[in-house]
């Protein structure tokens, strides 16, 4: 080879290696413009976050405050109500009684309504559509009559999935689901009553529907229970009211 050409190449490969170098310090500046732009957001995120947090911090310590004030409210009120009471029930006894009688009437009429949480003994039943040899399904149908079973024997509240049965509660058919109070329940369904469990389980197991269940190859279970509790209603309660009234 020539030294011309030896130069030529020399001077290709100077060129070629001035490119590399031009574009890996390309690259490294957008690179670290990259990680720089990053780390800027970051920051501002972090310290939007702890302002977020700050303010959160704050409302919170505020409601905080509030709510020991209305406790301390309320702890007042129910402190003069009691004294009040008391004195009513030494100057008038007649209207002291008639207070107890429709304070006991207008509890009652809440407890029937589904409008306060309610725990005590019980029973607890399950039910499940059937396997795929035997298919059989649950139906609305079944539900509504164990829930009359088990008011007739005499179950102060009742509630199906968690929902509380009350006495403007729909019981209906949807596809593959029942809608209970608006809300659609899928199998299993789980019922809960709170009575006597002697006289629940025994009303349930000497019905017509529990029959139907077993002869429909349905899959069932019945326990008494001890401690069942059946939150109050969750649905509208304006539009429960109106309907009772």
């Amino acid at each position: 080879m020539t030294r011309e050409g030896t130069e030529k190449r020399s001077h290709s490969g100077k060129i070629y290696t001035g490119l590399l170098l031009a574009i890996f310090i390309a690259l490294g500046a957008i690179v670290a413009g990259k990680i720089s732009s990053n780390v800027r957001e970051a920051r501002a995120r972090n310290e939007e976050n702890e302002k977020l947090i700050s303010r959160y911090t704050q409302e919170a310590e505020e409601l905080s405050a509030e709510l020991e004030q209305k406790k301390a409210e309320y702890k007042a009120i129910e402190s003069r109500y009691q004294t009040v009471l008391g004195e009513l029930k030494e100057t008038d006894k007649d209207f002291y009684n008639l207070y107890n009688m429709y304070s006991g009437s207008l509890e009652n009429s809440r407890l029937l309504a589904g409008l306060t949480t309610v725990s005590g003994r019980g029973i607890v039943i399950k039910l499940d559509d059937s396997g795929l040899i035997l298919r059989s399904i649950v139906h609305d149908t079944y539900l509504m009559e164990i829930l009359n079973v088990l008011k007739g024997a005499g179950a102060q509240a009742v509630a199906i999935n968690g929902e509380r049965i009350v006495p403007t509660s729909e019981v209906l058919c949807l596809g593959p689901s029942i809608r209970v109070n608006g809300t659609r329940l899928f199998a299993p369904y789980r019922i809960t009553a709170i009575g006597d469990p002697d006289v629940l389980m025994n009303a349930y197991q000497n019905s017509r529907i529990y029959s139907t269940i077993v002869s429909q190859n349905l899959l069932y279970d019945v326990q008494k229970s001890e401690k069942i509790v059946i939150t109050s209603f969750s649905g509208d309660h304006y539009k429960l009211i109106t309907k009772l009234f």
